[in-house]
C-alpha cells in the first residue's frame, strides 16, 4: 500500500524540497519549500530505532521525493509517517472531489448495523454508538474496553461499516485489515495520517478517505503545537477535515 501512495505523490512532489520537519510526541509535521503542510501521527509505542533512522544533517533542504521514499524503507513506522506527510504536504486539494466533514459524518449508519472501529478513534465512536446495534473497536495501545486484535479475522467480516485508523498504514497492518472487510459496504480511512491520493485506493475497499488539509498561515502555530505534544483535536483550528468518497 505504501508503494501505491508514494507512486502516486511522486509528479506532485517532483522539483520540491523539505523546508521544515518537527516531530512531537503525537504527530510529526512537514513543511516544503513552497509553504505547503502535511501531518502524520506518530506510534511513539511502536518505534524502537530512534535517531538512528534519522539524516545527520538533518532535513532541511531534502529532495521531497527522497523523503517520501523514507516510507518504502524496511517496517519502520516513524519513516512511513514522514513519507506519508510530504505526500500529504504536496496532495493537490484543491482538485479533489471533497468535502469539509469529519469521519462521522461521510457515511449514513442504520440503526441494524454492526460497526469495526479499527483504533480507538473516541469522537467519532461517540456519534456512531448511539446510532448503530454494535460498535466493536479493536486498538493495540488500549485493552480496556476494547477487543484484541486476534480477533479481528473473525469479528470484522460480521461489520456492515468498518471505520480504519490510517496509522494503520504506518505499522503495515492496514492490508490484513482490509482483507477482512469483504462484507461491508463502507470502509472509511480516517486520521490525521490518511494520504488524499483516492488513485492509491482503487481497489482496496476503501470507500471514503477522511484526512486535513493545512494552512500555510499558521505554520508557526502547528509547529509550536506539535512540538509540545499536541494532538489532531488541539491543532484542528489551523486546518479543516476533508472527506472523499471513492
Amino acid at each position: 500500500m505504501l508503494q501505491k501512495i508514494y507512486e502516486s505523490a511522486m509528479p506532485r512532489l517532483e522539483g520540491k524540497k523539505v523546508k521544515d520537519v518537527c516531530i512531537g510526541m503525537e504527530l510529526l509535521a512537514v513543511q516544503l519549500d513552497g509553504g505547503e503542510i502535511g501531518v502524520a501521527y506518530v506510534l511513539k509505542n511502536e518505534i524502537t530505532c530512534g535517531c538512528a533512522s534519522l539524516p545527520d544533517d538533518g532535513f532541511e533542504g531534502m529532495d521531497a521525493q527522497d523523503m517520501a521514499s523514507l516510507m518504502l524503507k524496511g517496517k519502520n513506522p516513524l519513516n512511513a509517517a514522514l513519507g506519508i506527510a510530504v505526500c500529504n504536504a504536496a496532495a493537490d486539494y484543491d482538485a479533489l472531489s471533497s468535502k469539509v466533514a469529519d469521519a462521522a459524518d461521510a457515511f449514513a449508519a442504520r440503526a441494524d448495523d454492526v460497526v469495526g472501529m479499527v483504533g480507538n478513534i473516541k469522537p467519532v465512536a461517540k456519534q456512531l454508538k448511539p446510532k448503530v446495534e454494535r460498535l466493536i473497536i479493536f486498538d493495540r495501545a488500549e485493552s480496556q474496553g476494547v477487543y484484541p486484535e486476534e480477533q479481528q479475522k473473525e469479528l470484522l467480516p460480521q461489520c456492515d461499516l468498518v471505520v480504519i485508523t490510517s496509522s494503520s498504514l504506518l505499522n503495515e497492518t492496514f492490508s490484513t485489515v482490509i482483507s477482512y472487510c469483504h462484507q461491508a459496504r463502507e470502509i472509511v480511512l480516517t486520521g490525521a495520517t490518511t494520504p488524499m491520493y483516492p488513485e492509491a485506493f482503487k481497489g482496496t475497499g476503501v470507500t471514503v478517505l477522511a484526512g486535513s488539509r493545512w494552512f500555510p498561515q499558521y505554520k508557526d502555530e502547528i509547529f509550536n503545537r506539535i512540538s509540545q505534544t499536541a494532538c489532531l483535536r488541539q491543532i484542528m483550528r489551523y486546518g479543516e477535515k476533508l472527506t472523499v468518497r471513492l
